[in-house]
């Protein structure tokens, strides 16, 4: 697996990796389709944002998602929190599948998901209690997972402000030689209103 082919989508200076995955995943309902695409992010600084222990609606199930239009199986990436609602230093991501086209059961990403589509390294933020995301496919933009006003929230810039990242769509189609990625969308709320937040644009194949 480690072999498999890999393309760079570019767009707008940053890039986009898409890596092929075996042929036989490609049924309906399968764990993976043959898109692991990932997006450039880019780190921003710190706003507000609702939570469960200020009387506010409870915090979001995941930090944030990654949709694809190959089938429902989503990409999840959750933060680890303890009760004070801070972020465990010792793993404070959590990524894996979440398996909609089957029977919506978690299953871990593989290691070359982990290495070259979907993993991330964290690091230690500038501020105490924040983390800087990197995407393992893409290392020139990054996230900043921190807590704000008790809820784990990813800080990235969505349509050139910032914003909480939600939740990522990648649309494409399947070609002989590998799939092409036909564009990517990104929606996410602006901290202190929740206005929505949008972003799309089009990778260069």
């Amino acid at each position: 697996m480690a072999g498999e082919p890999v393309t760079s989508l570019l767009s707008r200076g940053g890039a986009a990796i898409v890596p092929a995955v075996p042929r036989g995943r490609n049924r309906p309902g399968a764990r993976r389709g043959s898109v692991l695409a990932l997006l450039t992010l880019a780190l921003t600084a710190p706003g507000g944002f609702a939570s469960s222990q200020t009387g506010n609606p409870p915090c979001p199930t995941h930090l944030f998602t990654i949709e694809r239009s190959k089938n429902a199986n989503i990409v999840v990436y959750d933060a680890d929190h303890g009760p004070a609602g801070d972020l465990v230093a010792s793993r404070p991501l959590d990524v894996y599948w979440l398996m909609n086209a089957d029977k919506g059961q978690r299953e871990e990403l593989n290691p070359v998901e982990q290495q070259r589509a979907y993993g991330i390294d964290v690091a230690p933020g500038k501020k105490p209690g924040t983390y800087t995301l990197t995407f393992r496919a893409g290392r020139r933009r990054r996230v900043l997972a921190e807590v704000l006003e008790g809820c784990p929230a990813a800080i990235s810039s969505i349509g050139g402000r910032q914003g909480v990242l939600r939740r990522i769509f990648v649309k494409s189609k399947e070609t002989i030689m590998m799939p092409r990625v036909d564009y990517v969308e990104i929606f996410g709320e602006e901290p202190a209103t929740g206005a929505p937040l949008y972003e799309k644009f089009f990778p260069k194949n």
